[in-house]
């Protein structure tokens, strides 16, 4: 086709029609979406997809105006042509104002045509790529929170959203295969972008009419996925656009040659053309092997039944849906029509059923242990620590759990021994328990009757916490924290496996205990003061118990001889504190000392050496009377006899250790003596001895 104003006006006027239908199909989805939100009462629930939709329509009007701005500045730029041709072929340029410009100089659109093509159109393409990665990024990130099945909530009136998509996806395709038709000749080639733009809605249209078909017909709550796959095709078309522009910066091209635009998406133009990229298949592979495979005619019957082939491929493939296999550690639901027809569980094998979405077998892993927390969380470790203390930070929701207080904090309170400070002691305490339930399903039926995957948890949570807070208010602070853990463990199961038994829930309790106990953190560097002055008293106790029995060994031979010995000595003691008869008194005293004897401790070596001192004073005393007996009979018998062998007796030990010297008595006697004889009667330089 010849690249004439008018094809540039007809191309104008179609972009501008394309963006009024991408506008009104935009604003249909988006308010749509903000309705039904408003309806489920919440912001960030209820058709959140349709409004991802609705917004990413909208970002397409943004290619149909760049489009049609675009191909109005060709056709100015033809009309600018054709002027400036026949300006010069008239001869009018000698005699106009204009005679000293060239023609060049009068072509100002193509100027800026040009200017659009190497600086518009590239910058624009890149500012929606970031829009497109932008909104895909919000959009994701609010709908990944929607995928757990407490904050989804299915549209109220399922048929809107089914009969709006499917007029958005025929609306948008019939338009989109109209424009690719005319992309097909070169003068609007560059209708591709916004045949693509078309597709995009269509895709939306697409999606949001089969995934609320299959939330209709099915438990299969495909519609809350489009929450993230909307987001995600905007992510995936943002980096497609981001990449053409990089490519497009490489990419040689000849003089009068207009690139292409980044915002034109190859993915999308597949949806709108699918049969140019045949095309372009079959030239690839006429190129590949060097001749015409096109014109083969395998390739023509293959052209001619591919329709039938994937078609037939598809309905196969349905079909194998009727098809449904329980594994062995599963049991299964069937499902039809949204609505549960089992019984009862179905057990491992092989099941038929209607295709998909029509019926399905639900199944669940029945072997595999659960766990519920009815206290707080298992703690973790943060970075740097080693070990999990009462005073670390846990990382985990703290859930405090009433107690009674202990013995010691009731007697203080009854006797008012408490410290003002403490205001008394209070009739309760708080600990942080983990509490962990450990349970397999037994009847699929039966859980799943209780509610929806996340509420199932949520309920049973709710059954044991009651009765775990119940129980844990009958035990002492002392008991939680001390050994009766098991005790408490095993009541709390049997009242669990009650109360799920009256519920009907189909589950198996196999282990409820607890694991760790602390109380609040604020309070724990206290509590461990008390444990530590609690042990220091009892090692204070030991210390002396320890110092006791070293001296009852010490002193008895053994602590069960000196509990004997002390046990008779108490007797003793009661029996002088009654004024028993002297002779029983003396035996029990006989008594105590002959067990302290056979002890054979400290006791007994005085009691031995005290016996041994006793005979040495007696006989010492007794000889000397015998001594003094005999000199009195003596004396008796020859006073003067006695007298002169005591005073001989006397003068001999008192000169035993002196010099005697014998001198006559007639004559003089000149006597030398030297004074530091050790014989002499004394020595004048030595002290005087001590009297012993």
């Amino acid at each position: 086709m010849k690249a004439d104003y008018l094809s540039y006006r007809k191309a104008t006027s179609v972009c501008l029609l394309g963006l009024g239908l991408q506008v009104v199909l935009g604003l249909t989805l988006l308010i749509y979406g903000l309705i039904a939100t408003r309806q489920s009462g919440l912001v960030t629930i209820g058709d959140h997809a349709a409004v991802s939709g609705g917004l990413f329509i909208l970002l397409g009007g943004v290619v149909w105006l760049v489009l049609a701005v675009l191909f109005d500045q060709h056709r100015r730029e033809r009309i600018e042509h054709m002027e400036t041709e026949a300006l010069l072929a008239s001869g009018a340029r000698d005699s106009s104002a204009f005679s000293e410009q060239s023609g060049d100089e009068l072509r100002v659109a193509a100027k800026r045509l040009s200017w659009m093509h190497r600086i518009l159109v590239p910058g624009i393409s890149v500012l929606f790529a970031a829009a497109l990665a932008l909104l895909g990024f919000w959009r994701f990130q609010q709908g990944r929170s929607i995928l757990s099945e407490e904050n989804f909530v299915s549209a109220p009136r399922i048929g809107v959203p089914i009969g709006m998509g499917l007029a958005i996806a025929f609306i948008g395709f019939t338009f989109a295969r109209y424009v690719a038709g005319m992309a097909k000749q070169d003068v609007w080639k560059h209708l591709r972008a916004g045949a693509g733009a078309a597709a995009g809605a269509a895709v939306v249209g697409l999606f949001t009419c089969i995934a609320h078909f299959v939330d209709y017909v099915s438990i299969n709550d495909l519609a809350k996925y489009l929450h993230v796959v909307i987001p995600g095709l905007m992510l995936v078309l943002a980096s497609e656009v981001f990449f053409n522009f990089l490519g497009g910066l490489y990419t040689p091209r000849r003089a009068g040659e207009f690139p292409r635009p980044a915002f034109d998406s190859k993915i999308l133009s597949f949806v709108a053309a699918p049969d140019r990229v045949a095309a372009s298949i079959g030239e690839a592979l006429n190129y590949q092997f060097g001749f015409d495979v096109t014109s083969n005619w395998f390739y023509q019957l293959l052209t001619r039944s591919l329709a039938v082939l994937l078609l037939t491929g598809v309905a196969v493939v349905w079909l194998l849906t009727g098809v449904a296999v329980v594994q062995p550690n599963e049991q299964g639901i069937r499902v039809r029509m949204g609505e549960r027809v089992s019984d009862a569980p179905l057990g491992p094998g092989l099941y038929f059923k209607l295709p998909w979405p029509l019926e399905a077998i639900e199944t669940a892993n029945t072997t595999q242990v659960r766990r519920l927390n009815l206290g707080a969380a298992t703690p973790k470790l943060a970075a740097g620590q080693k070990s999990i203390l009462w005073t670390n930070d846990h990382g985990v929701e703290e859930v405090y759990f009433t107690v009674r207080p202990s013995a010691d904090d009731r007697m203080a309170a009854v006797s008012g021994s408490a410290a003002p400070s403490d205001q008394r002691a209070r009739d309760f305490a708080l600990v942080n328990v983990e509490i962990p339930v450990y349970y397999v399903i037994s009847d699929l039926v039966k859980f799943d009757r209780l509610g929806s995957p996340a509420l199932r948890d949520d309920l049973l949570r709710a059954i044991g916490r009651r009765l775990a807070f119940s129980t844990m208010a009958s035990y002492t602070i002392d008991d939680v924290v001390g050994g009766a853990r098991p005790k408490i463990g095993a009541e709390l199961r049997k009242l669990i496996e009650a109360e799920y038994a009256k519920l009907d829930a189909g589950v198996q309790v196999t282990f409820v205990g607890i694991e760790g106990v602390h109380p609040p953190r604020e309070t724990a560097n206290g509590f461990e003061q008390l444990v530590q002055a609690e042990q220091k008293r009892r090692g204070a106790i030991a210390d002396a118990q320890k110092d006791a029995n070293k001296a009852m060994i010490d002193v008895a031979g053994s602590v069960e001889m000196g509990q004997r010995i002390v046990a008779a000595i108490r007797e003793v003691d009661a029996l002088r504190a009654a004024k028993a008869p002297a002779d029983k008194l003396a035996a029990k005293q006989r008594e105590v000392q002959d067990l302290l004897i056979m002890a054979g401790g400290s006791a007994a070596s005085a009691i031995q050496q005290a016996r041994a001192d006793r005979w040495t004073k007696h006989m010492s005393k007794r000889a000397q009377a015998s001594a003094h007996s005999g000199r009195v009979a003596g004396f008796r018998a020859a006073p003067e006899v006695y007298l002169s062998q005591m005073y001989f007796d006397t003068l001999l030990e008192s000169t035993a250790q002196a010099r005697i010297y014998i001198v006559a008595d007639d004559g003089k006697t000149n006597a030398v003596i030297n004074l530091e004889d050790s014989s002499s009667l004394g020595n004048i330089f030595q002290a005087p001895k001590k009297e012993e």
